[in-house]
């Protein structure tokens, strides 16, 4: 999945759209010091995203603002597998998803 736009809205919120699902706006708004989910807008087209496609979504859009770091250090173990595995198949190293302060 890719992010094609982004933009920031009203309200501290981010709308982006993505190439899976191209004739959705997903909505994200902030939680702590990263961004998350809030609501879709748009033809769903009979497809709905999975709960995996919603973390790559949060995982791109927090890479882009780069908030990754705060992203992955927030505690949601149910999730882990989707973030190892779009971490290994996006080949990000360490100082990526960690950088020095």
């Amino acid at each position: 999945m890719n992010l094609l736009q982004w933009s920031y809205t009203k309200r501290y919120q981010v709308k982006a759209i993505f190439d899976k699902f191209p004739d959705q706006v997903f909505v994200f708004r902030t939680i702590g010091s990263y961004y998350f989910v809030f609501t879709t807008k748009g033809s769903p087209m009979h497809v709905y995203p999975t709960r995996e496609d919603y973390v790559a979504m949060e995982l791109l859009i927090n890479e882009e603002l780069d908030l990754l770091p705060h992203y992955l250090t927030r505690r949601n173990s149910k999730e882990d597998t989707y973030i190892n595995s779009w971490l290994e198949n996006t080949k990000r190293t360490s100082s990526v998803l960690h950088p020095k302060s």
